[in-house]
């Protein structure tokens, strides 16, 4: 009798030989996109960028739901079916299957939750970010002390979570050699004024590069005229010079604002906007290729055609809307004053992000004086702002708010900065910017060996190492 007959058991899933390569799961945002890319050079593998996401009349949809939609698809399907799901739109996710799959915030979820049941989790997955799913469903997770003091708490108890790990940064490839590599192509490219790479010195006006996102899902953006404001009062009351550049999500609005601010200063050498989704356009049209989704994108690293990382290194000073974390890391990433504007616009893990780094003294708000407060010696120099250099009491005995060639004053080692002509009046604790200076890239390079040897552990059936601190 057949009912008698013992069943055939199911084979356990073995891991599947994979390709020697790195699939970067992507919804087409550019921050992602740079920090999967760091950790993809950490992982010293051949990387490959997938550009996947939801098909339109599903995006809406909460996560709870994409996540029953995900199963039974994965329950329905045959494990040797390896086509992209019908959900998604996009590149192919068709087999061969890569050793390692990185996804960078939630939006990449499903993409990096197929590719891993279908290799039979022979494909080691991290995610960067909360992934808005419980972390069974990936090897590693990797979260910024934000997330985890807002986010985490949601899936229960951190214990039992186990398999996330605490990064300080987000992660870039930004060095002092690349910002130099990025300031030698933008020179020969002529894509920023030459005017601004004189050699610092004494006449010298400093540089200050403004780098404006866009509204996303913890901060509803900067208002225009706010942000042209003050920027009016750094050029024509500070008397300093401005790069600025726009983000993929930069609104139209905010564009035409600061444009009308250019056309007022009306000089390139003082006030220079450059615009990359313009400058992909007019290239595509230059070579008479159609405009496609990704045109901007593949622009973003590209330092002949973007200066972003050259604005940078040019810099005296930093400015950054508060709406994108992933470009205030790459400003504290080159060890320079950073200043936040609108941070009171931010809520949730984006608010708890600019109040840690403002409690720690690496940011300071961006608000510009009224009146104007000279530099004492070349920007180039260790005291190279007044902030640094000149210290005066905010007593109300004294009338002169600011004393900025006063020879016979010296500051004791232990004294307050003031005189910020960048933000608030008053007193400021000391700077404390260089604990990021080249963190994005040693912490990418640090997790790479560490997900390596995670993923032979697991083949070879050891114990999994410890993450070093």
């Amino acid at each position: 009798m057949s009912f008698l007959r013992p069943k055939k058991l199911s084979g356990r899933v073995v891991y599947q030989p994979t390709s020697p390569l790195t699939w970067i799961i992507s919804d087409g945002n550019l921050s992602a996109e740079k920090e999967a890319i760091a950790l993809a050079t950490g992982l010293k593998l051949p990387w490959e960028i997938k550009r996947v996401d939801w098909k339109k009349g599903l995006r809406w949809l909460p996560m709870p739901f994409k996540k029953m939609i995900m199963d039974y698809h994965h329950a329905v399907t045959p494990l040797s079916n390896t086509k992209k799901p019908w959900f998604l739109t996009g590149d192919s996710l068709q087999g061969p299957f890569p050793s390692f799959v990185i996804g960078c915030g939630a939006k990449t979820t499903p993409g990096v939750v197929h590719v891993s049941r279908k290799s039979g989790k022979a494909t080691y997955s991290a995610m960067i970010h909360f992934p808005a799913l419980p972390f069974i469903h990936f090897d590693q997770v990797l979260l910024q002390k934000h997330e985890i003091t807002v986010q985490l708490g949601r899936l229960g108890l951190m214990k039992d979570q186990k398999n996330y790990i605490q990064i300080s940064t987000s992660l870039n490839n930004i060095t002092s050699s690349t910002l130099e590599s990025a300031k030698k192509a933008a020179f020969d490219n002529k894509l920023i004024p030459a005017s601004f790479f004189l050699a610092p010195s004494s006449s010298r006006r400093p540089i200050v590069t403004v780098l404006v996102g866009g509204p996303g899902e913890d901060c509803l953006g900067v208002e225009a005229d706010r942000l042209s404001s003050r920027l009016a009062r750094l050029v024509h009351v500070q008397q300093m010079r401005v790069l600025l550049t726009f983000s993929p999500r930069t609104t139209d609005r905010t564009k035409q604002e600061l444009y009308r601010l250019a056309e007022q200063v009306n000089d390139p050498n003082r006030f220079f906007v450059y615009d990359p989704a313009a400058q992909a356009k007019l290239q595509q049209q230059q070579q008479q290729r159609p405009l496609t989704p990704t045109s901007f994108t593949m622009a973003g690293y590209d330092p002949t055609h973007n200066p972003y990382e050259a604005m940078l290194a040019l810099a005296d000073k930093i400015v950054v809307t508060a709406d994108s974390l992933q470009m205030t890391n790459e400003a504290l990433a080159t060890g320079k004053p950073v200043y936040i504007v609108g941070s009171e616009m931010a809520r949730g893990k984006l608010k708890v992000f600019h109040r840690l780094l403002a409690d720690q003294h690496m940011t300071r708000a961006f608000r510009p004086g009224r009146v104007l407060v000279a530099p004492s010696s070349p920007p180039s120099s260790p005291a190279y702002s007044a902030e640094e250099s000149q210290h005066s009491s905010s007593s109300k005995k004294k009338k002169k708010t600011t004393t900025v060639k006063d020879t016979n004053f010296s500051p004791a080692p232990s004294s307050l900065e003031t005189a910020d002509p960048l933000s608030y009046p008053g007193d400021h604790p000391p700077w404390q910017r260089t604990s990021f200076v080249g963190l994005g890239l040693a912490e990418a390079t640090k997790l790479g060996d560490y997900l390596l040897a995670l993923r032979e552990a697991r083949i070879l059936g050891r114990r999994a190492p410890t993450f070093p601190v």
